[in-house]
């Protein structure tokens, strides 16, 4: 098995993508990265730096309503809404509240 390769990018050190490049086929598709996302999922502090820097690229909306995340990344789009709430985006229902979900 190939080691690990990261993308270090980000502003905040605890965000770090890690990749193996490769030929990886699915039923569906061909890719040629395997991207490992289990960190930002499962690890506190990891998950908390991802949403705050995706959150960075949307400071600048007006209205959010809904967060759709996949692959079990609720945690990361919880506080990425967050960060978005105390940054003062504005909501889009009466619920004053965004929605974090996942597709069914």
């Amino acid at each position: 098995m190939q080691a690990y390769k990261k993308i270090d990018y980000a502003k905040n050190k605890d965000v770090v993508l890690r990749y193996v490049p490769g030929h990886f086929i699915t039923p569906n598709s061909h890719v040629n990265y395997y991207m490992d996302l289990s960190d930002m999922k499962a690890r506190q502090r990891e998950a908390r730096a991802t949403g705050e820097e995706l959150a960075e690229l949307y400071l600048a909306s007006d209205v959010i309503d809904t967060i759709l995340c996949l692959n079990g990344m609720e945690v990361v789009g919880s506080y990425l809404a967050n960060k978005l709430t105390k940054a003062g985006i504005i909501y889009a229902n009466s619920h004053k509240t965004m929605y974090i979900t996942s597709p069914e």
